[in-house]
């Protein structure tokens, strides 16, 4: 009976240390200049891995930048999208273009412990932002690292 309440002790306080040091720490974090064909080539309306269309722009050397896949299904290219508008001709004002635009790139770990307590789940993420003609874009991949001993969980 001891040795039952030694354990158990000994698998709540794993599980305590486990939970307060689970959480977030940003790996990365950094501008980059990438230039952006502004026109009907690269911007469009797509519903490629999303519920409802939003206004896409197609940016192809988002790949040179970043870790993780920014490429959705069917989509020539990695792309960001933006919910501000739902008409492309809103971002292109007649006006078609190459610019050079500003991304950040974030990349993040996030650990947590499993559902068991018993080992330490590690996500990255990785998010681009950037403003094109004052239309917030911006794109999101997770990645499922693996798990690591619950003491490491931090």
């Amino acid at each position: 009976m001891k040795n039952k309440k030694l354990f158990v002790g000994l698998v709540v306080y794993v599980m305590s240390v486990a939970v307060a040091n689970a959480g977030s720490v940003v790996l990365s974090k950094r501008t980059v200049e990438l230039n952006v064909d502004i026109s009907t080539t690269k911007l469009k309306l797509s519903r490629a891995e999303y519920v409802s269309p939003v206004v896409k722009v197609l940016v192809p050397e988002l790949a040179d930048v970043t870790i993780l896949d920014h490429r959705n299904t069917g989509e020539g290219a990695p792309c960001l999208a933006t919910y501000e508008t739902m008409l492309p001709e809103d971002v292109i004002q007649n006006n078609p273009d190459v610019e050079k635009i500003n991304f950040e790139i974030i990349l993040t770990k996030h650990v947590r412990p499993n559902t068991e307590g018993t080992a330490c789940i590690v996500h990255l993420d990785e998010t681009v932002d950037g403003m094109i003609r004052g239309f917030q874009f911006s794109h999101n991949r997770v990645l499922l690292v693996g798990e690591r001993h619950i003491e490491d969980c931090r």
